[in-house]
């Protein structure tokens, strides 16, 4: 990054990169947490006409193992716009 244009233009390739791994992390948590409820919900909840607190309990916990990869969100998308940056020609070459 020596001059504003390649300040901008790596700017440019991290809102790229964070749209990316948003989308992505999106799913894999969305997927987590639905397998995950899935699951519980075989395990804890019986199939009696009021499940009451297992169903909470069923449908809560997945939450937690779903949150884990948004604590790397940052240094993810960081690092996948600095690798599409040394991936790119320079500027004044074509």
């Amino acid at each position: 990054m020596r001059d504003g244009t390649d300040q901008a233009a790596f700017q440019a390739t991290l809102a790229r990169a964070r749209k990316l791994v948003y989308e992505r992390l999106a799913l894999i948590s969305a997927v987590t947490w639905a397998v995950g409820t899935l699951v519980l919900f075989i395990i804890l909840v019986p199939p009696t006409s009021g499940p009451g607190p297992r169903t909470v309990v069923a449908m809560l916990v997945p939450l937690i193992p779903a949150a884990i990869p948004w604590l790397f969100y940052e240094r993810i998308s960081l690092e996948l716009a600095r690798r599409w940056a040394r991936k790119a020609p320079p500027q004044g070459s074509a």
